[in-house]
């Protein structure tokens, strides 16, 4: 079929998640190798978005490939349900046990990371009913992304009316976010005292500590446009949380697996949370995959109980020794150093070359999970029309890449296996992408 036979049948019969019905961008993609892309057309793309922030290992990589194949010819499939094993899922547990913080030693196998934050939310409500209570109420951030499906969309709190088709699940509460340069308490670090988290502990004491279960959040905000914390941020949450007898579920769907130049983003600030959701990266998008990961106090307190969650596929050995396959990479490959590395050089270009553009108010991210902020003016912060976000999504095809934008945001997080050549190439797309804005582009509304 000739490609625009194939635009028109997407078009006509495919639904696109977190786009308007019979919306495409018209070119399909066939191929792909390393952190480039090949559409039907023959024209090649720039990966700088790595997707859904998911292929961290770079696309078609044989090693990974090859690991699937093994693994299909040996076991194709068997359940977990009812106290099954296969060994692959042994294997992957055994190994995330030699990167995860202590003590995150159990686990409960995924097929997304929605999924997998629905199972943290089960967990909780599961772990105060056998303590003997029913604390029930989650609460997490503004401009929060734990996923689309209809157990985590009210815990998602970005796009809010976008994602409801009915009425918000109940026992979920929201608060402020740590959003420095927009302050939804309209002050300054460092002076603001962090209020950002402080305010947790407000909202827990007026809720009622016997009825909150757990407090979710990404330790860099993805969707919402690559938006990290003050460094004291997850520590006063963390110890709020502990006084609280609030369970604390860090989400690192996106940020795991070597993101933000960590092996997962909260060991930048020696958090240990109760919970952790991993997905995307854990087998770098060949697979759909995931995993919840416990403490030790969660799991005995659970031990011998009913266990309701899980389904058909979790634990699929294919994906389980993609997973284990994964982690040797990003161990061998000293993935983490070359984050580390080229985000910091990354981010002194965007600092300087970038924000000498008059309409970027800022830079944000940590490794390779940086933004840019696009705005009306600088002094204004104002922001631009909505459809800044389409047109920065295709400015950004016409200069031959695929872009991460969130609203008004401009995203880099390319394949962490990009070399620093590939890197710099990748800058200078993004760099022309926000030269080309036009004063139409940033009109307001």
């Amino acid at each position: 079929m000739r490609t625009e036979e194939l635009v028109k049948y997407d078009r006509e019969h495919l639904l696109h998640s977190l786009a308007p019905v019979r919306a495409n961008m018209g070119f399909v993609i066939e191929s792909a190798d390393g952190v480039w892309l090949t559409d039907t057309k023959g024209n090649k793309y720039m990966d700088l978005a790595a997707q859904a922030i998911n292929v961290n290992l770079g696309h078609n990589r044989k090693d990974i490939i090859e690991t699937a194949k093994q693994q299909m010819e040996k076991l194709v499939f068997t359940m977990m349900l009812r106290g099954f094993s296969n060994l692959p899922s042994i294997q992957l547990g055994q190994k995330l046990a030699t990167i995860l913080p202590p003590g995150l030693d159990h686990y409960l196998f995924t097929h997304s990371g929605a999924e997998t934050c629905d199972a943290a939310f089960r967990v909780a409500n599961l772990y105060w009913k056998t303590k003997g209570t029913r604390k029930y109420k989650l609460i997490s951030l503004n401009m929060s992304y734990h996923g689309t499906s209809r157990g985590v969309a009210t815990a998602t709190n970005l796009g809010r009316g976008m994602i409801e088709e009915m009425p918000p699940s109940p026992g979920h509460i929201h608060i402020p976010n740590y959003y420095c340069y927009r302050c939804p308490f309209e002050k300054t670090y460092p002076s603001c005292g962090i209020q950002c988290a402080r305010f947790l502990e407000y909202v827990i004491e007026n809720e009622g500590k016997d009825s909150v279960a757990a407090f979710i959040a990404e330790p860099e905000q993805g969707a919402s446009g690559f938006i990290a914390p003050p460094p004291e941020y997850f520590p006063i949450v963390q110890e709020i949380c502990r006084k609280h007898d609030v369970l604390l579920i860090i989400d690192e769907v996106m940020t795991g697996f070597c993101r933000t130049g960590r092996m997962f983003a909260i060991e930048h600030w020696d958090v240990m949370p109760d919970m952790m959701c991993m997905s995307k990266g854990m087998v770098s998008g060949y697979l759909p995959f995931g995993a919840l990961a416990v403490s030790g106090e969660i799991f005995e307190t659970l031990a011998g109980s009913y266990f309701p969650v899980g389904s058909t596929q979790s634990g699929n050995p294919i994906c389980c020794a993609i997973g284990v396959k994964c982690i040797d990479i990003y161990q061998q490959e000293r993935i983490v150093e070359h984050v580390a590395n080229l985000g910091a050089m990354a981010r002194t270009r965007m600092e300087t070359e970038f924000m000498a553009l008059p309409h970027v108010g800022v830079v944000d991210g940590l490794g390779l999970m940086l933004a840019v902020e696009v705005v009306t003016t600088k002094e204004s912060k104002g922001k631009p029309n909505t459809r800044i976000s389409d047109r920065l999504q295709r400015l950004g095809v016409e200069h031959g890449a695929m872009v991460r934008v969130s609203g008004n945001r401009l995203g880099y997080s390319p394949p962490l296996t990009i070399t620093e050549s590939e890197s710099n190439r990748g800058l200078d797309i993004l760099y022309s992408v926000l030269k080309s804005l036009t004063p139409q582009d940033l009109k307001p509304e």
